[in-house]
């Protein structure tokens, strides 16, 4: 049974800025494209450079009116980009995620950084709690879907 829901997107109010994804558990590689963080009430992918310009541009540009994103067990799709999974740690992650979407909980989503990951990494945030209104502005919906 396939869950379709919306998701709280905010955008910061100055091109770069973020709030630091905080405390979590991840196995970090500068070799994978997605890294996945696990934190108390979020989750969150940190990008690759390579898949951060087109993610971003996907998930938090004006171009797209209300963007889609479908998580599968063995692939995620946003808008029209699709992303086949490279590893089993990926696939497990993406389970974990899925049952993370389950809560009855608003979500919002924005991207976040930390100290500890290369300059410039940005992290796709979901989140159970509203990010910071002083960085962080409301913009229309995500689409979710998990099947």
């Amino acid at each position: 049974m396939a869950l379709n829901r919306l998701i709280k997107r905010y955008s910061a109010y100055y091109s770069g800025w973020c709030v630091a994804f905080g405390e979590h558990k991840v196995v970090y590689d500068e070799n994978k494209d997605i890294n996945w963080l696990h934190g108390e009430s979020q989750v969150g992918f940190a990008l690759a450079p390579k898949l951060k310009k087109i993610l971003v541009r996907e998930l938090l540009s004006r171009h797209v009116d209300i963007p889609e994103i479908t998580l599968a067990d063995a692939y995620v799709k946003i808008n029209d980009k699709h992303y086949e999974f490279q590893t089993e740690d990926d696939a497990r992650e993406m389970k974990l995620l899925k049952g993370f979407f389950k809560t009855p909980d608003e979500i919002h989503m924005f991207l976040t950084c930390h100290f500890c990951y290369p300059p410039g990494t940005k992290i796709v945030t979901f989140s159970t709690k509203k990010p910071l209104i002083i960085m962080y502005k409301e913009i229309k919906p995500l689409r979710l879907i998990v099947i």
